[in-house]
């Protein structure tokens, strides 16, 4: 909150600007000085090293020349600059997001069937048969968006969708993007029947009286249909991009980590690289290349040296692959999280699945941290930690220590020992607020799987920071859309905002709660335990920009509102650090910069 000298530089501040604008002409710059905008009454949250909080900036060539108070901006006043009173709003650095799938969701969106704002069967079955009776010229029929927790433990069914489609392949894949559901037509053309066994590393779900194939691709059983699916050209993926980043830049992002990048499709990765060499990108983008064991040792190495090839011509500051992705394990919702104690009512002692060798691992990290580049882990259960963990310790071992800022993302659980061993080797947690809540996925899928005292030490955040990790977030779009107040009310409280609750669950006898305190009742939407793991509003404001770009080796060009600085930047017409929590859900900026210029919102008058 403001202290009493806060609110009298503010009423200072003010009349500064009215004398700005009263006696311009006397007070403008006429040498090379002058800055192309200039920001005043605001409060300006620099996330530097001292959480300084300024009134004004002023811009000039895309980068930040001045912050501090009104009376130092009259040198940076000229006949061209543009003033903008914010009226006692809040400027922020760009919003990184530092783990989600950009480019790939964007044709998702533009060209297929999306599920996202809907949310039972019924509803999915519904945008499905607009779509087929919509577009009858295609010849295959894709989308995604589907929630596991809306469908019982086999899954979504092929009859379902033979009912819409019987003559073309139908294939949907689900909200968190590890299972796949076809109908008997995509089965067909791929082959699978009853006597198809199950690859490795996934699985084919099966009726449980007849063993059919259900309907439901896992995890790598994906793979099975993939050549169905349609081929997008570079110009598509361009197109799709450029309307992506206007809805982005909507939401306050400046920064994207493409977590996946096929290093065999040229159309994908020079869609950005095309559009960062004719300046169009209004992202800057980092990027990771997509390895998988099901490449084999050798297609490895391949895969390795092509994308560091590919990398040394990715010189923009606008798009960059710096990164290598793996799989450690993959999914709580599909029981295939890789964990240290067996999952919930399986006799069998399943622990989900381990993606990786251990040896193949521990060369293949080798041989990426010695070459400079960094590792990105897509890492959900304690035992996917734990071995990965073992192997960047090799790599340390075999290579010395470096400034290497490899990357867990998601870090659903974590043991404790574990989040020590992170901190000691410098990574960088990526985490999701908007994952943090008892909502339906906890109680229909969570506690049923790994029981309610494993379920409440899902996604720790606070205690991360505490042990010195860098900790930054993430949408895992097309996952979650991107929304600023969501993300900061969910770090915050652990739970999701009042709007959700209403867009979710519009309809159904639930009950929602955001005390940390009220008593648990099964099915209630509330605060994921426990409450100690909660963030302040620095703290995730931190961790959504400046440790974003940490992240990524950008701080000294992003990340904080420092002189010299690019002046990307995220202006909300409230004091947010004024705001009641529940009143944080509902923010939204009102404007955008990149690179010092508008890429959202209106001029704004003085």
């Amino acid at each position: 909150m403001l202290d009493k000298n806060r609110i009298i530089n503010k009423l200072i501040c003010l009349l500064l600007v009215i004398a700005f604008m009263v006696t311009f002409d006397a007070c403008s710059t006429s040498g090379g000085n002058a800055a192309d905008i200039v920001i005043t009454n605001a409060n300006v949250y620099t996330v530097d090293s001292e959480n300084t909080v300024a009134d004004s900036i002023a811009i000039k060539n895309g980068r930040i020349a001045y912050v501090g108070d009104a009376d130092g901006l009259h040198s940076y006043i000229g006949e061209n600059t543009v003033i903008k009173d914010l009226k006692g709003g809040t400027v922020l650095p760009g919003i990184v997001d530092n783990h989600m799938h950009p480019a790939m969701s964007a044709v998702t969106y533009r060209f297929e069937i999306t599920l996202q704002d809907v949310f039972t069967v019924d509803e999915y079955l519904k945008k499905i048969q607009e779509f087929v009776d919509e577009n009858d010229s295609l010849e295959v029929y894709v989308g995604a968006g589907f929630m596991r927790s809306s469908f019982d433990a086999v899954g979504p069914r092929k009859e379902s969708l033979d009912r819409i489609c019987s003559n073309k392949p139908v294939m949907i894949t689900s909200a968190d993007g590890h299972s796949l559901w076809i109908n008997s037509k995509a089965m067909e053309l791929s082959g699978i029947t009853k006597d198809t066994p199950d690859p490795e590393g996934g699985v084919i779900q099966r009726d449980p009286f007849t063993g059919e194939p259900s309907g439901l691709l896992q995890e790598s059983a994906m793979q099975l249909v993939e050549e169905l699916k349609p081929a997008y050209t570079k110009e598509q993926y361009k197109e799709a991009i450029l309307w992506l980043q206007e809805w982005f830049n909507q939401a306050g992002l400046t920064t994207v980590f493409d977590a996946l990048i096929p290093v065999d499709q040229e159309e994908y990765y020079m869609a950005y690289q095309e559009l960062a060499e004719e300046g169009r990108l209004t992202l800057r983008v980092r990027g990771a290349w997509h390895l998988t064991p099901e490449m084999g040792k050798d297609g490895l190495e391949q895969a390795i040296t092509k994308g560091i090839e590919i990398s040394e011509g990715f010189q923009t500051p606008y798009f960059q692959v710096n990164s290598f992705k793996f799989f450690a394990d993959q999914v709580l919702e599909e029981q295939t999280a890789y964990l240290s104690q067996p999952y919930e009512g399986r006799e069998d002692g399943w622990r989900g699945i381990k993606v990786w060798d251990d040896k193949l691992m521990e060369e293949l990290f080798t041989r990426i941290d010695k070459e400079g580049f960094q590792i990105h882990v897509h890492q959900i259960g304690d035992a996917s930690a734990a071995y990965t963990l073992d192997a960047l310790e090799k790599v340390v071992a075999a290579n010395g220590k470096r400034d290497s800022r490899h990357t867990f993302a998601h870090v659903q659980f974590v043991n404790e020992e574990d989040q020590k061993r992170m901190a000691d080797l410098g990574m960088t947690a990526v985490i999701a607020p908007y994952w943090m809540a008892m909502d339906d996925y906890y109680w229909n899928l969570y506690v049923p799987y790994v029981g309610r005292e494993r379920a409440d030490r899902m996604y720790p955040a606070k205690s991360l920071i505490e042990k010195g990790m860098n900790v930054t977030t993430h949408s895992d779009f097309f996952v979650t859309e991107p929304d600023l107040g969501w993300l900061f009310y969910g770090a915050i409280t652990r739970t999701i905002p009042d709007k959700i609750f209403q867009n979710w669950y519009e309809g159904m006898n639930l009950t929602r709660t955001a005390d940390p305190n009220s008593p648990v009742k099964d099915g209630m939407i509330g605060p994921l335990k426990t409450a100690d793991e909660r963030l302040t509003l620095e703290e995730i404001v931190k961790a959504a920009t400046y440790n974003g770009a940490y992240a990524n080796f950008m701080e000294n060009e992003i990340g904080s509102i420092e002189e010299g600085k690019k002046a990307d930047l995220v202006l909300f017409s409230e004091n947010l650090f004024a705001l009641d929590t529940e009143e944080i859900a509902d923010i939204a900026p009102m404007m955008t910069l990149f690179d010092g210029k508008i890429v959202h919102g209106e001029e704004i008058n003085p």
